[in-house]
């Protein structure tokens, strides 16, 4: 891992397998999160996996594996821990950056519903992640703090990885477009 400074998530360069259809210049950024961190990231993805539709692939509308339930499933097993290193495709960390900025709403408003929420399986990661929330719920409003500024720390990584999936969505429009023209047309392929 790259970085060994405690108040800041790090990222690495670290290589991982492309993703299926999706092709990514650069590897798969890898994060180190301290334990408030971890917690915070782990109910931002039970956040967005409790958001219908949240795993689906908006192209085809059919479910895929390039989400969070990956990245929620690896977090889990660490939690707990002082530290924990979780590598995500850039994809996962645009995701992840989305649902720390959901999960800051959600927080609000657990907050001021008196400990309820919408979200499948919110209430109950809540309440194990931060026991104290059972009693008062209104302290889901300290935690509001975390969530943006974890968003905060990762907002360079986040833009690097946004940049990374746009440029994989260009380079599949092309091939596809490529793909598409007349094989006897070679003067037309680029």
């Amino acid at each position: 891992m790259v970085g060994d400074d405690d108040d800041v998530p790090s990222m690495g360069g670290r290589r991982g397998r492309a993703l299926p259809v999706v092709r990514y210049a650069a590897g798969m950024p890898a994060l180190r999160l301290r334990d408030e961190d971890a917690r915070i990231a782990y109910l931002a993805t039970v956040y967005h996996l409790g958001r219908p539709g949240s795993e689906t692939d908006p192209g085809t509308l059919q479910r895929h594996d390039m989400g969070l339930q990956s990245v929620h499933d690896r977090m889990a097993e660490q939690l707990g821990q002082a530290t924990i290193d979780v590598e995500l495709s850039p994809y996962q960390l645009v995701r992840l950056g989305e649902a720390l900025l959901g999960v800051s709403n959600e927080l609000k408003q657990y907050g001021m519903a008196q400990g309820h929420s919408a979200v499948p399986g919110f209430q109950d990661a809540m309440g194990a992640l931060y026991p104290a929330t059972r009693q008062e719920p209104g302290i889901a409003m300290d935690i509001v703090q975390h969530a943006v500024m974890l968003h905060r720390r990762l907002s360079t990584a986040l833009d690097q990885a946004r940049q990374a999936v746009e440029e994989a969505r260009e380079e599949q429009r092309r091939e596809q477009e490529a793909a598409s023209k007349p094989w006897w047309q070679v003067w037309r392929r680029e």
